[in-house]
């Protein structure tokens, strides 16, 4: 028998790729009532204009967050009540998400801010630069605790 959040989870991305396919294809009336729906059931907001890449994992699906603008690559995980999202109302630029890459409960990852392949995200970081591949980062602002040598 499933777990309640291996439901959601499996909902979720059935319901976005749904409405993301006929966002695709212009059938706007039936996108938005599915993706407001989504939103009311399952309190994630994911716009059908975000790029989710295939395999892309959702730890526990509540109090997801992603800016319309924001791409987010292959498999990665996201898990709850974590943003990606815009740094301020003054533009439209929001994060770009390398594959493989695991964003932590919590985190926010805001502004034209792009996060390399195989990144680590820790819980409650709040991300504002650029990552690159191979890093982990934590805390408040986001700092780079491995992945970096010395000399780099």
């Amino acid at each position: 028998m499933k777990h309640k959040s291996e439901e959601k989870k499996s909902i979720l991305i059935k319901l976005y790729r749904m409405y993301r396919f006929l966002y695709i294809h212009h059938f706007r009336i039936l996108t938005s009532i599915i993706y407001k729906l989504t939103c009311l059931l399952l309190g994630c907001y994911i716009p059908p204009t975000v790029d989710l890449g295939s395999g892309v994992n959702f730890g526990h699906p509540i109090g997801i967050v992603i800016h319309q603008n924001s791409k987010v690559g292959k498999n990665t995980i996201i898990y709850q009540n974590v943003t990606l999202g815009r740094k301020d109302r003054s533009n439209q630029l929001a994060p770009i998400i390398g594959d493989n890459c695991i964003i932590g409960a919590g985190a926010c990852i805001l502004g034209n801010v792009v996060i390399g392949k195989n990144v680590t995200v820790g819980a409650n970081a709040v991300v504002v630069t650029d990552i690159p591949d191979g890093c982990t980062v934590v805390g408040v602002p986001g700092k780079i605790i491995k992945g970096l040598q010395k000399n780099e």
